[in-house]
């Protein structure tokens, strides 16, 4: 299935950051949109239309466990994939389902 990608302010702000310091985060985005349009792998379902997906980082070279970790929000009506965050396992562990709400609150109405 063929997704419309959007990036959200948050997403486009935290990607910014990791960019900073792995140079090769576009290509492992790129790889992983890629490889939804073949799979449909989104990831874990954290939520209703909430995914949570490991993505490796080639920067690193330690697989997908010390890797990216990407929320998304899958819009099924529009066939939308809007990227809400991206963060580096290794800077943050997990986030709360607290603070996974308030991103979502925050992203799908911007």
């Amino acid at each position: 299935m063929k997704f419309k990608v959007i990036e959200k302010l948050l997403y486009k702000r935290s990607y910014k950051k990791l960019l900073k310091h792995y140079k090769n985060i576009g290509v492992d985005i790129d790889s992983f949109l890629d490889s939804i349009k073949s799979k449909n792998d989104l990831g874990i379902e954290i939520k209703s239309n909430i995914f949570k997906v490991r993505i490796k980082n080639t920067d690193k070279n330690r697989g997908k466990s010390a890797g990216y970790r990407l929320i998304s929000y899958l819009a099924l009506v529009e066939n939308e994939l809007h990227l809400l965050y991206i963060y580096d396992k290794s800077k943050i562990q997990n986030l709360t389902e607290n603070e996974i709400d308030k991103l979502i609150i925050r992203q799908i109405d911007n």
